[in-house]
């Protein structure tokens, strides 16, 4: 019986600061007053292709290379997919026609407007977002929070 009043206390301990952090977040967007407390989104400035001339002998040349943000995708999906998998997120979640169906569909999930940081919380602390989500907290560590995030955000 002490047991469960002690999750339960723990449960309403949680639920609390959740609220109150997302008050802050809240208050820190609306206020707008210093740079310290607004929540900045992350912005990825248009790709170009990278032009290499090279001088050989009499001939010039040139060599394109692939933009910056093509090679940051195709690092990204390996790294990431292998922490999805680890953390066992597609025995709930579809991702590219693979997975359970418990969780929403993450294939498109670049196109639902969410940013990096809220995909960030969602996966660390889903219940900030949905207290009653059956999701467990993750615990990633920041490099392996972010990779995830920006995957799941470049899927469109």
């Amino acid at each position: 019986m002490k047991v469960f009043k002690t999750k339960k206390r723990l449960a309403t301990l949680l639920t609390v600061l959740s609220l109150v952090v997302i008050s802050f977040a809240l208050y820190g967007c609306a206020k707008k007053s210093t740079p310290s407390t607004s929540v900045k989104k992350k912005t990825v400035a248009p790709a170009k292709a990278v032009v290499k001339a090279k001088k050989t002998s009499s001939k010039v040349v040139v060599a394109k290379s692939t933009p910056k943000s093509t090679l940051k995708t195709k690092n990204l999906e390996p790294a990431a997919m292998k922490i999805i998998k680890d953390q066992s997120c597609m025995s709930c979640h579809v991702i590219n026609g693979k997975g359970g169906s418990i969780g929403p569909n993450l294939s498109k999930e670049g196109t639902k407007g969410h940013s990096i940081h809220w995909l960030e919380v969602q996966i660390n602390t889903p219940k900030v977002h949905s207290p009653n989500t059956m999701m467990p907290n993750h615990n990633l560590n920041p490099v392996q929070l972010e990779t995830v995030a920006e995957y799941l955000d470049s899927l469109k």
